[in-house]
């Protein structure tokens, strides 16, 4: 399976291979953004720290295997590759994988099912474009199996099978698949009856780029950054110039040109981010004015809030010390909605 986290996404694919009859192997492959680090200040050297958990359970939630790595990585990073692996009895039911910043704390916390599945080990998987794109290993030098049927949604595939172990894959196109999770169902079939099934979970991700409705939400998010005519520029671009005109209007915000990585570009989304998840009960998310105040200036120094005061209405006061700067929010209905009522902010 593959795992998207947030805007800059940590992606983990999982894959299983039988070693003997009774004993597995998981190996999980990781890209971790630098982005979702906490680097840290050592010696006039930035270093970040984190821990791969993996541990395995039987059906009854007792452990039967688990391991633990820790990771150093330098500021310069780009993407982090990282890969781990763990064997156990073939009889194990799930894992459990976290990663944890040593500097900040957990980053991902996941969980799955372990496909059980005749005749097929080492599942993986990437997409490609409109393409998704399966490598597996066939395991049938019993030459029990003599075809396989690989289905997902409306679309179904067969392949032949050879009376051997062997490395195969196989191409679907799925342009029509919405985005998002999907199990791929594989059925196993000998000479005359079905000999095994199972299901492999996929996400079905494109850039954001080429599809209209994220393309048109990311752009709209650029409202604290943008002028009304780059918006307008961007949200009307055609589907092949998109990628190059977003580079091109990040670039001028980047801080390390030289660097595939953007911090601003990251750090502004992480703010949307923010804001759509800590002001959308009762409020706006990231268009509402606690929404454009943190996204314009970050996470403020002190939050002074009154939300039980007799005889007003409840209120928080944004104290920016290294700004000089304060805002104030009041619950207009009491319902959540918070009015900025000093749109310029005040000197403290």
């Amino acid at each position: 399976m593959i795992l998207f986290l947030l805007l800059s996404t940590i992606e983990l694919q999982t894959a299983f291979n039988p070693i003997t009859d009774s004993i597995t192997e998981l190996k999980a492959y990781l890209q971790i953004p630098p982005g979702d680090l906490k680097f840290v200040a050592e010696d006039s050297f930035y270093f970040a720290r984190y821990e791969i958990q993996v541990r395995v359970f039987d059906k009854k939630g007792n452990q039967m295997a688990g391991d633990y790595w820790v990771r150093e990585m330098e500021k310069e990073t780009t993407t982090i590759y990282d890969s781990v692996s763990v064997k156990f009895n073939s009889i194990a039911n799930s894992f459990h994988l976290r990663i944890i910043d040593l500097h900040a704390g957990e980053i991902l916390s996941y969980t799955e099912k372990i496909p059980k599945m005749k005749f097929l080990a080492n599942i993986r998987y990437r997409v490609n474009g409109d393409t998704l794109v399966l490598k597996f290993t066939v395991i049938n030098h019993k030459k029990e199996g003599e075809r396989i049927t690989i289905s997902l949604k409306e679309i179904k595939k067969e392949i032949s099978l050879k009376p051997e172990d062997y490395e195969d894959s196989l191409s679907i196109l799925v342009k029509d698949i919405p985005g998002g999770r999907h199990n791929l169902k594989f059925t196993i079939f000998g000479a005359k009856k079905k000999v095994s099934e199972g299901v492999f979970p996929v996400e079905i991700s494109r850039p954001f780029f080429l599809e209209d409705r994220a393309w048109l939400i990311k752009v709209s998010q650029l409202e604290y950054i943008a002028t009304p005519s780059e918006i307008s520029k961007l949200k009307s671009a055609p589907v092949e110039k998109r990628d190059s005109l977003w580079k091109d209007f990040w670039k001028k915000y980047d801080p390390t040109p030289n660097t595939e990585y953007n911090e601003k570009e990251y750090e502004y989304f992480e703010r949307i981010d923010y804001a759509e998840k800590n002001f959308c009960f009762g409020d706006k998310g990231w268009r509402s004015d606690r929404g454009r105040i943190y996204v314009k200036f970050g996470p403020p120094d002190e939050i002074q809030s009154r939300p039980y005061e007799l005889g007003t209405k409840p209120y928080e006061i944004w104290l920016y010390y290294r700004l000089n700067l304060k805002f104030i929010f009041y619950d207009r209905y009491g319902f959540g909605e918070y009015i900025l009522l000093n749109p310029e902010g005040e000197r403290i």
